[in-house]
């Protein structure tokens, strides 16, 4: 397959910024240098109107500019394992690639292949979630992670004793790399679906995961809602710190109240209860 190399120029300080928003497109893999970041995309997806759009949602973009240009085909597992490195989320979750030392102390691990899903750790909102998780009692409960990813949450619900969980993405890539982190991580009984929320049908959860981006999100709430179960939990992320009050808002319509908040570098968390 044919891709192109976007060569952002930006301040560093908004590389996660990019690289989060970028990720909800049809970007594959990135690279960050001292003066911003490149991001892959197959050629045949590349649309320069779309990625200026999505520039314009990000602060501080009057300071990004960016250029294309054409590499030959990587072999793009090898290079994300070149910059994959364990993570430790807060004395709560180890997550690391199968090639690396496996968890000290009995600290509770997932093992992660590291390939072109979003979801390892490394990035403020996944943390976010993995902190805003460990609180709540999710034994016996039945689960929803919306836009899975690497399979990450869903696995971590899991480990905490869910009953029942079903992971969904709309990218076929993260359906098979969720699919392969389930069975890795001994959490076969995961059940994975393809799609968007028009795949959900009657059945509700306990809780709802959704670390996506301010517009989903946004746009998702009220389906969300119709399938999270009275006095179920909603966490969400994805969304940066400026953007609390307008979700907040936008949940407390569909009856949605915020019981915890919270904060890293720019980003932000929220768990809301029904």
């Amino acid at each position: 397959m044919d891709y192109l190399e976007v060569r952002f120029y930006n301040d560093v300080s908004l590389n996660e910024a990019l690289i989060a928003w970028l990720g909800e497109s049809d970007f594959q893999m990135f690279e960050e240098h001292e003066d911003g970041i490149s991001a892959f995309i197959p050629e045949q997806d590349y649309k320069e109107e779309k990625v200026a759009e999505l520039i314009r949602h990000i602060p501080g973009n009057e300071n990004i500019r960016f250029e294309k240009s054409f590499i030959k085909d990587r072999n793009w597992n090898k290079e994300w394992e070149s910059n994959f490195e364990p993570v430790t989320i807060s004395d709560i979750l180890y997550v690391r690639a199968p090639f690396h030392k496996a968890a000290k102390n009995g600290l509770r691990e997932i093992v992660i292949e590291p390939k072109m899903s979003f979801g390892t750790g490394h990035h403020a909102t996944t943390a976010l979630m993995i902190e805003l998780m460990a609180e709540p009692d999710f034994k016996g409960k039945s689960v929803l992670d919306m836009g899975c990813g690497s399979g990450v949450l869903a696995i971590f619900a899991k480990q905490l004793e869910a009953d029942d969980v079903l992971a969904v993405d709309i990218d076929d890539w993260s359906i098979e790399n969720t699919r392969e982190n389930c069975l890795r991580n001994q959490a076969p009984s995961i059940r994975i679906q393809k799609g968007d929320v028009n795949v959900l049908g009657k059945e509700h959860f306990d809780f709802i995961l959704a670390n996506i981006n301010r517009n989903v999100l946004l746009n998702d709430l009220n389906v969300y809602c119709s399938v999270l179960k009275s006095g179920g939990s909603l966490l969400i992320s994805g969304f940066l710190t400026e953007d609390i009050d307008l979700l907040v808002e936008k949940a407390s319509t569909f009856g949605l109240k915020k019981e915890t908040e919270k904060r890293k570098e720019a980003w932000a968390a929220l768990r809301f209860i029904k």
